[in-house]
């Protein structure tokens, strides 16, 4: 997949925030990997990026000088990957603009989830009622749309159909030559292996989804294995993997073992733990 070179410049930066799926994790058992749902932040040409709004958001923090924009990437609106709404900091800044992505379904658009999801009765305030700017953006697969950088710079956004019930979307961020794949809640077949191994052609990390080892996989689930997001690197040719929505169930015993295992087929991949960052 021919994505062209994006301008932009500087080194990325990649927050691990969450890595838990379906449902927070909490105790001793978990206290390594960490036990908050899905979200990283990514910052590259001069921009915050939030990739899912999973309860590791409530981490993020306002970031130094002149940022006052955040984006943030929606992959679908299961609970894990929006619980965390109501603690992002942005939502209290004055002169802040945070802009929402993400797609509608079954007929609602993706502003009316938001606004159902974040307001009452569920929440005491909605986001009508938040200090900064929110501007929320309606997408779908097989898309590009651009965010914007510093100087005129810009951030190549791609999308792409994931495999999950009640659909999901899986990014790709491209911008001064780096790419970075965000494909979590996504169920592996023939179909799916083919469109992604061209989605993230050459990228330099991919963000995968390791919810079940192959003993525990329930098919239909819309998840994968860190075996299949292996065979994905490969045929890719991308550089790094990071594997992450762990089962909620699994212990930091449970995913050092799996850690070891993966490793000894490929090096390069990696197992999310909160607080972990990675460059690009």
């Amino acid at each position: 997949m021919n994505k062209g070179q994006d301008s932009g410049q500087g080194r990325w930066k990649i927050s691990v925030l969450g890595v838990r799926g379906s449902l927070p994790a909490a105790g001793a058992a978990f206290l390594e990997y960490g036990g908050n749902t899905s979200c990283m932040a990514v910052s590259c040409a001069g921009r915050e990026i939030v990739l899912d709004a999973g309860s590791g958001l409530s981490y993020l923090k306002s970031p130094a000088g002149r940022v006052r924009r955040l984006d943030v990437l929606i992959t679908h609106v299961h609970l894990d990957h929006v619980i965390g709404l109501p603690g992002l900091y942005a939502l209290q800044e004055r002169g802040m603009e945070v802009h929402f992505y993400g797609e509608e379904r079954y007929g609602i658009p993706f502003e009316r989830q938001m606004k159902t999801l974040f307001g009452k009765p569920y929440w005491p305030v909605g986001l009508e009622d938040s200090a900064a700017s929110t501007v929320i953006h309606e997408v779908g697969p097989q898309m590009r749309f651009s965010l914007p950088g510093e100087d005129g710079s810009e951030i190549s956004v791609f999308t792409l159909r994931g495999n999950h019930p009640d659909k999901s979307l899986l990014y790709r961020l491209q911008a001064g030559g780096k790419s970075l794949v965000y494909a979590l809640d996504c169920e592996m077949n023939d179909e799916m292996f083919a469109a992604l191994s061209d989605f993230a052609k050459d990228s330099d990390l991919i963000i995968w989804d390791a919810g079940f080892i192959e003993g525990d996989m329930r098919r239909g689930w819309g998840h994968s294995t860190w075996e299949e997001g292996l065979a994905l690197k490969k045929a890719a040719g991308a550089k790094r993997i990071l594997m992450t929505h762990y089962s909620w169930g699994y212990t930091d015993t449970f995913l050092h073992e799996q850690e070891r295992l993966a490793k000894q087929r490929d090096s390069a991949c990696l197992f999310a733990k909160e607080g972990m960052v990675l460059t690009l």
